[in-house]
């Protein structure tokens, strides 16, 4: 299987998702959208996290025993994708009446989806028989993918969605991203492998009782929400803490995805040579060390826009390593142990339960504040999310696995 080809897959869900957590806060919560409180929005996004959550298990089973012509994961992404981008382009389509109930229910069928496509397509990652160095190199493609797909939501959907409005600008990504996915779903050749046939039940019983699954899953999921949080108010904390206009949040924005991307070959290198969990592990500690100046910017004798890129160029070296080691490391478990997808689903159960916790969080710090002036909630949230980071080394390291 191509690296870049597979890669398109990554581009296309990122793009949609990155775009989706960028802008939902700013736009149900702005004067221009429905105006929901930031709480109602949180909730919403919870329950759509929840039901990706349960959609990871459901999906990730069926993919495991499909049998068809096509192989066993290559139908789930020429099905889906076409409805996950009828769902995205919903989700900026709100109407006048009930829009919070509207919003939770477009949310949960948009994640829903989401895991429809993009369980089965890491479980191709887990598929390939490779060493582990050549697993790192399949997953630094997957993690360059998603790297385009942030890259172009970051930076392409402000100017879209401020010239011609957030439908729009989701119409154009939703067409782009379902050329990616089916675009990748034509060029993977899937291996042959035999179906699981141990009972869903016993297989999900067989990951609870692997040591090295629990240690890892458990580090991933508290630095996750975290980090999560951080990236639900990306937009409030460039316009509100750097004081600089909406017109700028893509220069920011690109910035990161600049350090990001020049860090990436460097965290693959390294993880090759000493392996991606403790790779992972040393760019962990670097966020946790630089969220707390986050919540300083605009507060320290520094002007807060130089501060402020310093910040995005060191974000480079952890976002690096968090597109490209963590799906290394669950594949090379998933090929020692069998059951691929269901490793990739109940890592998106985890993750997914960590994202509606993050945004559940998100939804009641703001209450405390995010505007100008009145931004306590707003600067609660980097220094919450280094607790969190700190709390997910401790885990990797008092359940380091071999």
């Amino acid at each position: 299987m191509s690296g870049p080809l597979y890669a398109l897959g990554a581009v296309g869900a990122s793009l949609l998702v990155q775009t989706l957590t960028l802008w939902l806060f700013p736009f149900y919560t702005g004067p221009s959208g429905p105006h929901l409180p930031p709480q109602q929005v949180g909730l919403a996004l919870a329950a759509g996290r929840l039901s990706n959550s349960v959609g990871d298990i459901l999906v990730a089973r069926w993919s495991d025993v499909l049998t068809s012509p096509w192989g066993r994961r290559r139908p789930f992404l020429v099905a889906a994708s076409p409805l996950l981008a009828v769902c995205f382009v919903l989700v900026w389509v709100p109407p006048r009446q009930g829009t919070d109930v509207y919003l939770a229910a477009v949310l949960a069928a948009f994640f829903a989806l989401f895991a429809t496509v993009v369980n089965p397509y890491l479980a191709l990652l887990a598929d390939l028989q490779l060493p582990g160095p050549r697993r790192v190199t399949a997953a630094a493609w997957q993690a360059a993918g998603n790297l385009v797909g942030t890259a172009l939501a970051y930076v392409l959907s402000g100017p879209l969605h401020m010239r011609w409005g957030f439908p729009s600008m989701a119409a154009v990504f939703a067409t782009a991203s379902l050329a990616c996915l089916w675009a990748c779903a034509a060029a993977v050749r899937e291996g042959h492998t035999r179906p699981a046939g141990t009972p869903l039940a016993a297989a999900l019983a067989s990951l609870v009782h692997s040591g090295a699954l629990r240690a890892y899953l458990a580090g991933l999921a508290l630095a996750w929400v975290g980090l999560s949080m951080v990236s639900l108010v990306l937009v409030f904390l460039v316009t509100v803490l750097m004081d600089l206009p909406t017109s700028a949040v893509p220069g920011v924005l690109a910035a990161a995805l600049l350090s990001t991307a020049a860090c990436l070959p460097v965290v693959a290198a390294w993880a090759q040579r000493a392996g991606a969990q403790r790779t992972l592990e040393a760019c962990l500690w670097v966020a946790a060390a630089f969220l707390p100046a986050v919540s300083l910017v605009g507060r320290l004798p520094v002007s807060p826009q130089v501060l402020g890129y310093g910040l995005v160029a060191l974000s480079g070296l952890p976002l690096a390593a968090l597109y490209a080691l963590p799906n290394a490391v669950l594949a090379h478990l998933a090929a020692r142990q069998g059951l691929p997808a269901l490793h990739f689903g109940v890592q998106g159960l985890v993750l997914n339960l960590a994202n509606a916790a993050a945004a559940f969080a998100v939804g009641l710090l703001l209450r405390l504040g995010y505007g100008p002036g009145a931004d306590l909630g707003l600067r609660l949230i980097p220094a919450c999310a280094a607790v969190l980071v700190l709390s997910g080394l401790w885990a990797f390291r008092r359940l380091r696995y071999s």
